[in-house]
């Protein structure tokens, strides 16, 4: 089951990317909209979307999805990372770092990054949907909404590289859905 279930994400997302590429860039569907993300955790996988278990910081990469149980275990890793490059979609120019969303104000709490670009991810996908309060935008612009795929009210707050908020505010606290990194 588990293996039919995989190949029907992996043909699908083969699909998506395809027809993107056919249709000029139009995303007709995404990476972000499979339900099921699982991602490696102390030597074994855990499926995101069922929670994080014990893991403090989620980073989403082009090659993947790592937890780490705490944030010194996400700096190690990160550190054997020999380049972000890796990390990053080819043609990402200079974002070099990713966006890091808290859980909690004061860029507390469960923390998600996020080294995607060029495409909305939905933080329903990481268990992070409803959860955002601070966020801390790395070398590249975002967009966040309170809809899936982007759809919904785009926060009208910093959103540009570099910018670094501890508080999103009582309007958009725990509201946002998905994201995009330009």
């Amino acid at each position: 089951m588990h293996t039919v279930g995989r190949l029907t994400r992996t043909l699908a997302l083969t699909l998506s990317v395809v027809l993107t590429g056919a249709l000029g860039g139009v995303q007709l569907a995404s990476a972000a909209s499979i339900s099921e993300v699982t991602a490696s955790y102390n030597g074994g996988t855990i499926d995101l979307s069922q929670g994080w278990g014990t893991a403090t910081v989620c980073a989403v990469t082009e090659t993947g999805t790592h937890c780490f149980a705490t944030q010194s275990d996400y700096q190690v890793w990160l550190t054997t990372q020999s380049d972000l490059s890796g990390l990053l979609p080819a043609g990402s120019g200079n974002c070099s770092t990713g966006l890091e969303l808290f859980q909690n104000i004061s860029y507390g709490g469960t923390e998600l990054v996020i080294y995607v670009k060029s495409i909305w991810l939905n933080l329903s996908t990481y268990s992070f949907s409803d959860a955002l309060s601070s966020y801390k935008v790395g070398a590249c612009s975002i967009s966040m909404t309170d809809a899936p795929n982007g759809g919904g009210n785009v926060y009208p707050g910093a959103t540009s590289a570099g910018s670094d908020v501890s508080w999103i505010g009582t309007a958009w606290n725990d509201r946002v859905q998905s994201v995009y990194i330009y």
